[in-house]
Order: structure tokens, then sequence, then C-alpha cells
């Protein structure tokens, strides 16, 4: 993850891809009992789902410029920013322990530096989160 996504530990949130295409990725997260912002009695705030969301849109971008790798071009990570949501659902307060997340994002819209991406996350097949969420990647 870390050579996609420009986070260390214990920022780093996502724990894995799943799958990438060329307008779709989809990762994963596990929620356990001592993950990032995890509450022994109430587990993850179910509003870090953003987070997750947003961290999948960075790796997704990542993946396309490892993809995109050239002799001349280096693939590394670059910072992003996400800049807002609209239509934010949630279906769960927190995610609990054992919890095996999938998140699914879709690019939408895509000009220059600015993105436009549509969220979910699921558990047990379930939709529990879904965001259209603005990003913003200097070219620089």
């Amino acid at each position: 993850m870390a050579s996609l996504v420009p986070h260390a530990a214990p920022m780093l949130l996502i724990d894995r891809i799943l799958d990438a295409d060329d307008n779709n990725m989809t990762a994963e997260v596990t929620i356990q009992p001592g993950s990032l912002f995890c509450d022994q009695n109430h587990g993850v705030p179910g509003y870090v789902g953003i987070e997750y969301i947003a961290q999948t849109v960075s790796a997704y971008s990542g993946w396309r410029a490892q993809k995109a790798k050239t002799e001349d071009r280096e693939a590394k990570p670059k910072i992003g920013y996400l800049l807002g949501t609209r239509k934010m659902t949630m279906t769960v307060d927190a995610f609990k322990p054992g919890d095996r997340l999938e998140i699914l994002v879709e690019n939408i819209f895509e000009d220059g530096e600015m993105g436009v991406f549509e969220g979910t996350i699921r558990c047990h097949q379930r939709v529990i989160v879904s965001a259209r969420v603005n990003v913003y990647q200097p070219d620089t």
C-alpha cells in the first residue's frame, strides 16, 4: 500500500487492493481492536468511511501512475486533497472489530487536476456508506 498511497502508518488506513481497472478500484480494510480511531466500546466511527474512500481514491491514482510509468516519468504516489463530499449516507454509526469492509471507488469525472469519484463501502455484501467525493491533485 505504501507504494500507492502517500501516507505512512498509522494514517495508512486501508489494508490491501482487491481489484483495479481504468475506472475503478476496490480496496479492503478489516477493523481490528487496535485500528486507528477504534474505540473499544463503539468501534470506528462511521464518518471515518470518508477517509477510507479518500485513501482508495489515492491508491487508484498511485496505481494509475505506476501503470503509466516510463523511464523518464516518476511513479511514486503524489499528494492529493479531499475537497469535499456530496450525498454522503451511512447506515451504521460505527464499524465494529472484525468487520471486513470493501471500499469501491469509481472515477466519474476528471479534468486535469480535479476529479469526482463515487465511493461505496460494503460489509457483508450490503452498502453501509456511500459518498460522491471531489478531489484535487496538483500537477507539480
